[in-house]
């Protein structure tokens, strides 16, 4: 017999539909790629239910804006904020003196709690290089800074041989309690948890150091991974198995495995956590669906020739310029 049809299915079809009879086009790829590629049936729900009401809405008011805003609230709470906010995990040994003296990469007295999150980062990222054998759980290249010495150093081949960088699924910058980002990150959040299905109320503030939101990555993985353009995603009743997606023009010549198997070296560290995973990888999957990935990378690159005027270096200033520059492109297009 064939599978029974959902009430999630229903929805997202529903929802397909309002999107197809009254989006406008500029958001038509976006919105019908958040119901295609959310991570799980309560994520796909959310995102369904909100076009629905849209469908509703027009059907009394005849007014169309609505799915734009819907679209506007998951690529500038979502798509936007992950992207920049991605890479921006502190590397202990150049934060280590701010670290202990508790102050801000803008030279500002930090707060107790954010204090205790930078401290809590050299831990984490220790904890997650031993339980990953100091190698990219994706390329299996290993750090030589792990083998620095000892006969082990002369028996790795070269090629084989990558420094690694810490990477948090869901970026460390979102944990940003500053003044600056208190107003935005509620909706990001937001967005994050609807679009995900997933509550993520654990990683907010210090929480986002745990150690199942950070992998062990290459470096030129890692690049590719915060720019969304490498992603691990699970694969159905297989444990710890995921599939590696790329896209873009370089990270599918990379020469990555198909596959992957986690496992953990260090019995008191958790693996990362497979719903991160699946939500990091459904946003990159929006994104290259979208139409938008071109548009993204003019926003990306206005920001560098910006960023230098920020009053701080925080991504809670990147991700509103973003907002705005996005902003921008949207009513040129308008």
């Amino acid at each position: 017999m064939p599978a029974p049809i959902s009430s999630t299915d229903c929805s997202a079809a529903r929802a397909a539909a309002v999107v197809r009879q009254h989006a406008h086009p500029r958001d038509q790829a976006l919105l019908l790629a958040l119901l295609q590629y959310a991570p799980n049936e309560k994520g796909r729900d959310n995102v369904a239910q909100k076009m629905i009401q849209c469908g509703d809405s027009y059907k009394v008011e005849g007014d169309g804006r609505c799915l734009s805003q819907v679209a506007d609230f998951f690529w500038r709470n979502v798509i936007l904020p992950v992207r920049v906010a991605g890479g921006k995990t502190p590397e202990p040994r150049s934060r280590l003196s701010r670290i202990q003296s508790g102050r801000s990469s803008a030279g500002n007295s930090r707060s107790p709690e954010d204090t205790q999150t930078m401290n809590d980062l050299k831990t984490v990222i220790e904890l997650a290089s031993a339980r990953d054998r100091n190698r990219c759980v994706i390329s299996g290249r290993l750090d030589p800074e792990s083998i620095t010495s000892g006969p082990e150093a002369m028996s790795v081949a070269g090629s084989s041989l990558e420094v690694t960088r810490a990477a948090h699924i869901i970026p460390f910058s979102l944990r940003d309690s500053s003044e600056a980002a208190s107003g935005h990150l509620p909706s990001i959040w937001s967005a994050l948890e609807s679009f995900g299905g997933t509550n993520l109320g654990g990683l907010m503030h210090g929480g986002i150091n745990s150690p199942d939101n950070v992998i062990t990555l290459s470096a030129t993985v890692h690049r590719y991974f915060t720019e969304l353009q490498v992603a691990l995603e699970p694969i159905p009743e297989t444990p710890h198995t995921y599939a590696v997606r790329t896209w873009g023009r370089v990270a599918p010549r990379l020469g990555l495995p198909k596959t992957v198997k986690l496992a953990s070296a260090a019995p008191d560290a958790p693996l990362p956590n497979p719903a991160y995973l699946a939500l990091h990888c459904a946003v990159c999957r929006v994104l290259w669906a979208s139409a938008r990935a071109e548009e993204l990378k003019d926003v990306l690159d206005d920001l560098e020739e910006v960023a230098l005027l920020a009053a701080d270096g925080s991504s809670a200033n990147l991700i509103n310029m973003a907002i705005y520059r996005s902003l921008a492109f949207s009513m040129a297009e308008a």
